[in-house]
C-alpha cells in the first residue's frame, strides 16, 4: 500500500491528539503490518456477501476470509437503526493474515434503515457520508474512559463507488467533512485510511482529496473558528467568523482547565463556569444572520438541552413547559427547528451540545430511528468523554424492546406509554438539576 496524501486533523475538544486521515493506494485484502488497523469497514447491498468477481469480498475470499461466514457471526447487528453491523474480533490467525481485527459492514441500503432514516437510493452518497454514526456508535468510550470494543484505527475502501455506483465526487468530499467534522470533537479515532484500488480511482481521489485537505488547511490557518463540514457557498461573515472563533477559544480553554484540575478542583471549576454562564449575553447587532444568533446564543450556555424525535413534539412541548415552569430561570435548548439547514447544522448543535449542562434524551422507538438524535445523542456522549462529567440523562416516554447498548446504559425516568402527568411530573425532577446548580453556584 502506497500513501498518496495525508491531512492531519487538530482536534478542538478531547484529548488533544492529532488525528490522521491517509488516502492510500492499494489492495485491503493484503494490508501488510506497517498499516495495520483495528477495524476494517466494509459496504454491501442488503444480506448480500457473496465475493462476486472484482470486489473485495472476493479478494477477501481468495486469501481465506469469507464474509458470508463472518456475517454469521455479528457481535451487534444495528442495521435497521444505523445501516451497519460489526463482526466478532477475527480469530489470531485471520489477525495475523490479514491485518485487521474486526468488520464493520455498512449497509445502507437495508430495508428497514430506509424506511427509518426517510432515505431514497438517490441520496445514498449522503447517507454514505454518515458511515459516522455507525463508527461513533462502536467507538465512543463512556465518560470513564471505558470501551465497548478497542477500536482506535480504521481502515475504509471508497465505499459505495463499486457495485453501488456512488459517484466519487459525491461520496468522497462528504466522507472527508464527516471525518474532519467527528475528529475535531474528539472522537478517538487516531487513524482513518481510506484506500482507492484501481489506478483511476486513486488519481481522481487525490485530487478530490488534496482540495479538501487546502480547505481545511485555510480554515485552521486563519484561526479554529468552526467545528464542522467545510461550507460550500460562501465565505462566513466576518463577525460570525469573529463569534465562532471567540466560542471555540472560550470552549477550549476551559476543556484545558478541567484537564488539568485535580477531583477537587474540578467541582469548584464547574461552579465558576455555572457563575459565567448566567451571566446576561450581549443582544446581536441588527445585522446578525440567524445563525450567527444560534451560534452567539451557543456561547452563553444552556441548562438544559432537550433531544427528542419529532414526531413527539406535542409531548415534548407539556414537558418544556413545565420544565420552565419548575425551573424558570433554566435556559432551555429544544427547537432546532430554527437552525437553517446545511452544511452548518451539525456544527451548531455540536456547539449547544458542549455549552449544555444537561442533556435530555426523550426516548422513544422514533428516537432511536431518527438520523438526527442520533448525532444529538452522539455529541453529547462526546463531551461526557471528552469532559468525563455526567451530562446524559434520558426519560422514557414510549417503551422500545432493546434499546441500543450506547443508550441503554444510562437509567431512564420512565413516562411509558405517553403519559402525561409523569412527564409533567418528571419535568420538576430535571427542573432540580437546575437549581442544585444555583445551590452550588459561588
Amino acid at each position: 500500500m502506497q500513501i498518496i496524501d495525508e491531512l492531519t486533523v487538530l482536534p478542538r475538544r478531547g484529548d488533544g491528539q492529532e488525528a490522521s486521515i491517509q488516502l492510500l493506494a492499494g489492495d485491503l485484502a493484503a494490508i501488510p503490518p506497517t498499516h495495520a488497523v483495528d477495524a476494517l469497514v466494509v459496504s454491501a447491498f442488503p444480506d448480500s456477501y457473496t465475493p462476486n468477481p472484482g470486489t473485495l469480498f472476493s479478494s477477501l475470499f481468495e486469501r481465506g476470509l469469507d464474509m458470508r461466514a463472518i456475517a454469521r457471526r455479528k457481535e451487534e447487528d444495528e442495521r435497521v437503526r444505523l445501516g451497519c453491523w460489526l463482526s466478532q474480533a477475527l480469530s489470531p490467525e485471520l489477525v495475523s493474515r490479514f491485518n485487521f481485527r474486526r468488520i464493520i459492514c455498512f449497509e445502507p441500503l437495508y430495508p428497514a434503515f430506509v424506511a427509518h432514516a426517510g432515505s431514497e437510493r438517490a441520496n445514498i452518497e449522503d447517507r454514505v457520508g454518515f458511515v459516522f454514526r455507525c463508527l461513533n456508535n462502536f467507538i465512543i468510550p463512556d465518560r470513564n474512559g471505558e470501551r465497548r470494543f478497542d477500536i482506535g484505527s480504521v481502515a475504509m475502501p471508497l465505499l459505495a463507488t463499486g457495485n453501488q455506483q456512488v459517484a466519487l465526487e459525491d461520496l468522497l468530499p462528504r466522507l472527508l467533512d464527516a471525518a474532519i467534522f467527528w475528529l475535531e470533537q474528539g472522537l478517538p479515532i487516531r487513524q482513518l485510511k481510506i484506500v482507492a484500488f484501481s489506478g483511476e480511482k486513486a488519481t481522481a481521489a487525490a485530487a478530490l482529496f488534496a482540495a479538501s485537505r487546502r480547505r481545511y488547511q485555510q480554515r485552521i490557518g486563519s484561526g479554529r473558528a468552526t467545528a464542522g463540514p467545510a461550507p460550500t457557498g460562501e465565505p462566513l461573515p466576518l463577525q460570525r467568523l469573529a463569534e465562532q472563533l471567540v466560542a471555540a477559544c472560550g470552549q477550549n480553554l476551559r476543556e484545558e482547565l478541567l484537564g488539568a484540575a485535580d477531583d477537587d478542583e474540578k467541582e469548584l471549576l464547574q461552579r465558576l463556569f455555572a457563575r459565567i454562564d448566567r451571566r446576561p449575553a450581549a443582544a446581536p447587532g441588527p445585522d446578525a444572520s440567524t445563525a450567527a444568533a444560534v451560534v452567539d446564543d451557543d456561547a452563553g450556555g444552556y441548562d438544559f438541552f432537550i433531544s427528542y424525535a419529532h414526531r413527539q413534539e406535542h409531548e415534548v412541548a407539556e414537558f418544556v413547559r413545565a420544565l420552565q415552569q419548575s425551573a424558570p430561570s433554566a435556559r432551555v435548548f429544544y427547537d432546532r427547528d430554527s437552525i437553517p439547514v446545511g452544511g452548518q447544522w451539525l456544527r451548531i448543535i455540536s456547539d449547544a451540545v458542549n455549552r449544555t449542562r444537561h442533556f435530555i434524551a426523550i426516548l422513544s422507538p422514533d428516537y432511536t430511528a431518527s438520523p438526527v438524535c442520533w448525532d444529538e445523542f452522539q455529541c453529547a456522549k462526546l463531551k461526557e468523554y471528552n469532559t468525563r462529567q455526567s451530562v446524559i440523562r434520558t426519560l422514557r416516554l414510549y417503551s422500545e424492546r432493546d434499546l441500543p447498548p450506547i443508550i441503554g446504559i444510562y437509567s431512564y425516568i420512565d413516562c411509558a406509554e405517553g403519559d402525561l402527568d409523569r412527564l409533567r411530573q418528571s419535568a420538576t425532577q430535571v427542573g432540580s438539576l437546575a437549581r442544585d446548580d444555583d445551590s452550588t453556584a459561588p
